[in-house]
């Protein structure tokens, strides 16, 4: 399949809607997305994520465009060929990364408005190499959220820890992983939501990489209390000539 066949399908993928319902208290959707990356050195890299989220409670869907800023900082020991824009260069990680960004979000389709949001976030990470080239992350969040047309404001504190694995082959990578996040929420004052997700990016030549997983979420606030989302992500990927030290 080309390269404009794989878009093609991508596109189509974005489009569709698929919602099956599992008892009267779960439901499977689909969750389309794109991540563009640009990487301008060792330490800052911009970029933005478009997903595409739909809850079974109403026909629309949810989409939200978010933009931000990373920098990272500690070299460690452990080489991350994945997700480059050159698999024969390594990019020595950075153990510390904050990051911070913004986002819109609203429905689209039949149901247009009936979800409006806008929200500030600021994340920190820790990397942590451990035996087997298994790598540990930490990520704590922080978002300040307006939602619906009245702009009620509200904040959410999220924490993610998160095991992966690279397997590199040719000029080919895998990364399989797994983690797991609770969202506290100060309009209920508790963990109103938890997300189990297990998937895997595949890198291959030079600018894409293809990413898939299982999501689970508990969500307490929800009618459905149990959601499956089936997430695909195409990764996009850009930089400047002195991104990468050779």
């Amino acid at each position: 399949m080309n390269l404009q066949n794989k878009l093609s399908l991508w596109i189509f993928l974005c489009l569709g809607t698929i919602t099956v319902c599992n008892g009267q208290n779960a439901s499977l959707e689909l969750w389309p997305e794109t991540d563009i990356w640009y990487r301008l050195n060792s330490s800052w890299r911009l970029s933005s994520f478009i997903p595409i989220t739909k809850y079974n409670e109403n026909d629309s869907r949810d989409l939200n465009i978010y933009l931000h800023a990373d920098y990272g900082w500690g070299d460690g020991k452990y080489a991350v060929f994945r997700r480059l824009m050159d698999q024969e260069k390594g990019q020595i990680m950075n153990v510390w990364m904050v990051r911070a960004g913004v986002m819109k979000g609203w429905s689209i389709g039949k149901n247009k408005g009936d979800y409006t949001e806008e929200m500030v976030f600021a994340e920190v990470h820790k990397r942590i190499p451990l035996n087997g080239n298994i790598l540990l992350s930490h990520r704590f969040r922080a978002d300040t959220r307006w939602l619906s047309q009245d702009n009620d404001f509200s904040y959410r504190f999220r924490y993610r820890v998160m095991l992966e694995k690279e397997y590199k082959f040719g000029k080919s990578s895998i990364v399989p992983y797994v983690n797991v996040e609770p969202y506290w929420d100060s309009r209920y004052l508790k963990v109103v939501k938890t997300r189990v997700i297990g998937g895997a990016t595949l890198s291959r030549g030079s600018r894409f990489a293809f990413e898939g997983n299982l999501t689970y979420q508990y969500d307490e606030t929800y009618p459905t209390e149990n959601l499956y989302a089936l997430n695909c992500i195409l990764h996009i990927f850009f930089e400047t000539k002195t991104a990468i030290p050779k």
